[in-house]
This record gives C-alpha cells, sequence and structure tokens, in this order.
C-alpha cells in the first residue's frame, strides 16, 4: 500500500510540473500573440498616419506633371491607370519600409493623436495644403539660402 501510494504521489507531482510548464507555455503564447497584435496595430496606425498626410497625392501629381511634357499623349485613362496599378503600389511599399523609422521616433500614442489630428477640418486642410506650401517654401528657401551662403563667405573672407 505504501509503494502504490509513493508511486501515486511521485506521479502526481510529475502531472501538476506538466500542467504547469503547459500553463507557463499557454501564457508564453499568448503574451506573444497580444504583442504581435499590438505591433501590427502600431505599424497600422503609422501607414494610416502616411495615408492621411496628404504626401502621395501630391507626388503623383507633380510626377504627372513632369511626365506630360515628355509624354503628352498620355490619356487621363492612362494617368489612372498608372496611379492605380505602380504608384499605389510603389506607396503602399514605401509606407511600410518608413515604419520603423516612424516607430523609432514616436510612440503608438503620438501617432493616434496625429491621426486623431489629421481627421479633423484643420488637419485635413494642412494636409491638403502642405504640398503646396512644400513648393513655394523650397523657392524661397533656394533664394535665402544663396544669400546666406553669400553671407557666409563674405563673412569668412574678412
Amino acid at each position: 500500500m505504501a509503494l502504490i501510494a509513493k508511486n501515486f504521489t511521485q506521479n502526481l507531482k510529475y502531472i501538476i510540473m506538466k500542467i504547469r510548464s503547459l500553463v507557463c507555455l499557454a501564457v508564453l503564447l499568448v503574451a506573444a500573440v497580444t504583442v504581435k497584435a499590438q505591433a501590427d496595430s502600431f505599424d497600422a496606425d503609422i501607414v494610416k498616419m502616411q495615408q492621411l498626410n496628404g504626401s502621395a497625392g501630391a507626388m503623383f501629381s507633380q510626377i504627372v506633371m513632369q511626365f506630360k511634357s515628355v509624354k503628352p499623349g498620355v490619356t487621363d485613362e492612362q494617368w489612372a491607370a498608372v496611379k492605380k496599378e505602380v504608384f499605389d503600389v510603389e506607396v503602399a511599399e514605401l509606407h511600410k519600409q518608413l515604419v520603423p523609422v516612424y516607430k523609432k521616433y514616436f510612440t503608438q500614442d503620438e501617432v493616434k493623436a496625429v491621426i486623431a489630428f489629421y481627421e479633423t477640418p484643420a488637419g485635413k486642410k494642412f494636409a491638403e495644403k502642405t504640398p503646396l506650401i512644400t513648393v513655394e517654401s523650397m523657392q524661397s528657401a533656394q533664394v535665402w539660402g544663396m544669400g546666406l551662403f553669400g553671407k557666409i563667405q563674405a563673412y569668412l573672407s574678412k
């Protein structure tokens, strides 16, 4: 009887140890899945933020304007196809490639705050007008930079 009790106790300890191991493994798996889901959510938020900022649409418009001088016979329907089949696909890939860059500098809460801003009327206007402001600013900055370069050069020549 003592031998049976001893074997039963050893078997019970073994079973409890296995159950603990399985529970720990299950907890680790749930944690891994949760972390992966959070990472996927963060990635999706970054892509959404990039989509909302409007820069891709402005970029395509500029590309079309540049190509129209070289390829004046391309129809609006062809440009629409190029946007859908080439540009949008490439931009989606670029957005994925930029995710680690944004993750380096922003938290998910900050990205969500930027998204919330872009979804407001002011944010929508900001996204719409930023490409235009950038073009005009670059022209002014170029003139300013040349003037600054001359002033620095003159100062260093004293």
